[in-house]
């Protein structure tokens, strides 16, 4: 579904120093360093917000999330994964010297808490006013969201976040726990979206799925077995066993994927795209596009701006292709081409290798059809001895192709810290960074609970729970 053309006028604007000051605020869903998504007509006085409705909140969140999801986080993960290379001023400095510090990553820490303080309005609201279904879709949106936090930092606020002034320094929660959370929240989730009675109902604001809730249900599922996944590090066998158990519920094909569909004016421009309009300091790798010119990937075109056919190679640090840098882009935020690729993975673990091997085929299909490719040029691809054996997969060929299907989104990062597939070498030093550094506001204002350690050059070097190994 197109994002609404008023999307920015179901927003409120906040100002906030520290987690425990953002959340304070409420009702708001700002992105604060990009100016085009602001009603600066608006005059809220942060502390005391207006009241909103759930048909206006839910969509402001959504387009928030997604928003912010396709812009730092991800930009800055691609520059780890070497998928972007980063050519000018900053960027520059993240892609060859791993230099992003507690400065840089302060406005995503903002943002994001932001809009998990609007989701935990949304849920006390929804809960209140005997409204389940919009409770299960603002509890998804919550656990994705802190998902996405934890997989960047680790250890982070969030059993005593959202409390306002009532506590302004919330505790850090260890990662671990927070994923038991993650797990509740999607239970519950599901449990909301079977309510047999809701007295409201998502339906044309939830930009999403339209108040699908059957799709919402599938992407709880899909989500379950994505943060499953993630636990390999710690237990193989039983991460695996459990992405597994909820893959049959989760989603049948590309139309239930969880993305969010730009428009074409300034105001609810792609994120990437509004980052190449007012930057430009972004490339196509050597790396990723060495990777993509030898196995003769006819996604080329899509990814890189100079290949026009599929056959065409992409020339180191080449433009970024229109498929994700245009006005009008998706932000991806969870994919059937995913899910299938944990599919495999996990019977590869578990020592089905025929059924690895035909998930990672649909996973493959999966993404060649996202991205428009012709079935010939398909057939062509899968085809290749180093795409798919004459025998059978290894994980290598599993994450490899993983890791080219999810271009653009943060989980690659994820994944190769946790596989280590590809094979990236460090472009300084010896080391990759396997987490973001914590954030100049929590140092300054709730410095009294950030993790040991986490003020240390290295602490960007030090693996999170789900890193290392049991």
């Amino acid at each position: 579904m197109t994002m609404l053309n008023n999307f920015k006028n179901s927003a409120m604007n906040a100002i906030a120093k520290s987690v425990a000051f953002t959340v304070s605020v409420g009702l708001i869903v700002l992105l604060a360093g990009c100016d085009r998504w602001v009603d600066t007509s608006l005059n809220v006085n942060p502390n005391n917000p207006a009241d909103v409705s759930l048909d206006l909140l839910l969509p402001a969140v959504e387009g928030s999330l997604a928003w912010q999801h396709g812009s730092d986080p991800s930009r800055f993960a691609s520059l780890y994964t070497q998928h972007h290379s980063g050519v000018d001023r900053q960027h520059l400095g993240y892609y060859a010297d791993y230099s992003l510090g507690e400065g840089d990553i302060d406005n995503y820490w903002q943002n994001i808490y932001r809009i998990m303080g609007n989701c935990y309005t949304l849920i006390k609201k929804a809960d209140a006013q005997q409204s389940p279904h919009y409770a299960g879709v603002a509890r998804i949106l919550m656990a994705y969201s802190i998902g996405l936090v934890t997989d960047g930092f680790g250890d982070v606020p969030f059993s005593e976040a959202f409390q306002g002034q009532a506590n302004t320094h919330p505790k850090y929660d260890q990662q671990q726990q927070i994923y038991l959370t993650i797990g509740r929240l999607l239970d519950t989730a599901l449990q909301n979206l079977n309510a047999a009675q809701s007295v409201f109902k998502p339906g044309a604001d939830d930009y999403f799925y339209g108040g699908d809730l059957a799709k919402w249900k599938k992407a709880a599922y899909a989500l379950k077995a994505r943060y499953a996944i993630h636990l390999t590090k710690r237990d193989a066998a039983n991460a695996a066993a459990a992405a597994l158990s909820f893959l049959p519920n989760a989603f049948s094909d590309n139309t239930d994927d969880l993305v969010m569909r730009f428009g074409t004016s300034v105001t609810n421009a792609n994120p990437l795209y509004g980052f190449n309009q007012d930057r430009n300091d972004i490339r196509i790798a050597p790396f990723f596009a060495r990777l993509l010119n030898r196995l003769q990937d006819p996604r080329r075109p899509m990814i890189g701006a100079t290949p026009k056919r599929p056959t065409d190679s992409i020339p180191d640090n080449d433009q970024l292709g229109s498929f994700y840098a245009s006005i009008n882009s998706p932000v991806v935020l969870l994919s059937y081409a995913e899910q299938k690729f944990i599919e495999a993975e996990a019977k590869f673990r578990t020592g089905d290798l025929s059924g690895a091997k035909t998930a990672y085929q649909d996973a493959i299909r999966a993404s060649m059809q996202w991205f428009g490719v012709a079935d010939a040029d398909v057939a062509t691809y899968l085809a290749n001895p180093d795409v798919v054996p004459s025998g059978d997969i290894t994980l290598g060929h599993i994450m490899t192709q993983k890791y080219i299907a999810l271009y653009t989104q943060f989980e690659t990062w994820t994944d190769w810290r946790r596989t280590d597939i590809p094979a990236l070498t460090p472009l300084t030093g010896n080391r990759i960074p396997r987490r973001f550094p914590l954030p100049q506001s929590e140092r300054l204002f709730n410095g009294q609970n950030i993790p040991p350690g986490s003020t240390n050059a290295d602490w960007k070097f030090t693996p999170m729970w789900w890193d290392q190994g049991p």
